[in-house]
């Protein structure tokens, strides 16, 4: 062979070989989940295996002040994986606090010897710890994008997403779940691009989001303490109940081939809702806001079509629950129609707002007033309304 050729094939195969190694990064995030008064989870992934850490301080504090916080499980440090949830603990409430992702790729894992290739280390990043006083929230809300991240963008941008303080996904955020990178395309990595990494979104499961083979991993992108989806929160003196309603069908329905039980598990919703509003925390919020996949009132076309068996069970569980607990705003999807429903108007003892698929919801929650504004893709207002709340409102 020519020695020239040679060399040259050499010199292109170690420049293949440095790019591939070289090539390790961060693929997804960083993004944060349930941040609380002294706790907080960062969400990444990388390219390859790793063994990841973050490093956590105060604000503008020098880097030498940094903590390492790891994933750890029965005593081990959490490795040789790509996703990465780690939780940083200790915190203080209304603290704010900056953070970077530190990522060491692992080449060979064998049981006495360990090889690490390329480290990676992120940007800092800025978020605070939820403060106990605090009064009145802004807040983001939207649903049934199924995957239309354009579309999500353009909603956030029009409900001046920079000025909101928290973000709720209320479901069918996808069609289905039949790819792992799909959440991340979907919603999330817009979501970081925005906003996530510093201040955090909840996502409500949508009946769609329970259909696909990889629809059991659905809580993997989206880790919670207590492992469930559905859940509540006090946002200062704000109550946020997220409820996770399930499919809209029945169980039975031969498409789900015998592999769903919701109707066992909406009842373990509404037992866990019958506790919740009775604590304390409930019980002192000033305001009560539930985000729920279905709303909890039924269409005429719907009821006629005597099809929605699950989406009737969400209703019949947890509906007498929510009647009896000051609720102050119902905001659902599902539908892919705008409507609102008035107090009374199909059992439901508080206004219900269904919006999603071409629209979303801001509420500016302050000074005993939660102020809605509905706006759908072309700019348009379908409604924009201020709704009064009085301490104790409805509680019974």
């Amino acid at each position: 062979m020519n020695k020239k050729l040679l060399l040259t094939l050499c010199l292109g195969s170690w420049a293949l070989g440095l790019a591939a190694q070289s090539d390790f990064r961060l693929t997804h995030g960083p993004y944060l989940q349930e941040v609380t008064t002294g706790k907080a989870t960062v969400v990444f992934q990388t390219s390859g295996k790793a063994f990841s850490w973050v490093e956590v301080k105060p604000h503008g504090a020098p880097d030498g002040e940094a903590v390492r916080c790891y994933a750890t499980r029965d005593g081990q440090r959490m490795a040789n994986d790509t996703f990465h949830a780690i939780r940083l603990q200790g915190l203080k409430p209304a603290g704010t606090y900056d953070y970077r992702i530190v990522s060491k790729e692992m080449v060979d894992f064998q049981p006495y010897k360990v090889v690490f290739g390329d480290s990676i280390t992120s940007d800092w990043h800025r978020f605070s710890t939820l403060d106990p006083a605090r009064r009145g929230a802004s807040i983001f809300i939207t649903s049934d994008m199924h995957s239309d991240a354009a579309k999500l963008d353009t909603l956030l941008q029009l409900a001046d997403y920079q000025t909101c303080d928290a973000f709720f996904y209320a479901g069918d955020m996808m069609s289905y779940i039949d790819n792992p990178e799909l959440p991340f395309t979907s919603f999330i990595d817009l979501s970081v691009e925005r906003f996530a990494s510093s201040i955090p979104f909840e996502v409500v499961r949508g009946n769609h989001e329970t259909r696909g083979h990889l629809a059991r991993s659905f809580s993997h992108y989206f880790p919670k303490e207590n492992g469930k989806i559905y859940g509540a929160y006090r946002l200062g003196d704000l109550m946020i109940v997220m409820l996770d309603s399930g499919e809209d069908k029945s169980d039975a329905h031969p498409v789900y081939a015998g592999l769903n039980d919701f109707d066992g598990y909406r009842a373990e919703q509404a037992r866990w809702l019958e506790q919740l509003i009775e604590s304390d925390d409930y019980k002192t919020a000033r305001y009560h806001i539930v985000i729920s996949h279905f709303p909890m009132v039924m269409p005429e076309k719907d009821k006629a079509e005597g099809t929605w068996k699950g989406w009737e069970d969400a209703i019949r569980r947890f509906l007498p629950v929510l009647n009896k607990a000051g609720v102050d705003l119902l905001v659902a999807g599902h539908t892919h129609r705008y409507a609102y429903y008035e107090p009374g108007a199909d059992g439901n003892g508080f206004p219900v707002l269904i919006q999603g698929f071409y629209s979303a919801v801001r509420l500016d929650v302050e000074d005993g007033k939660i102020a809605l504004k509905v706006v759908d893709t072309r700019g348009n207002i379908l409604k924009q309304e201020t709704l009064v709340v009085s301490d104790g409102r409805r509680l019974q």
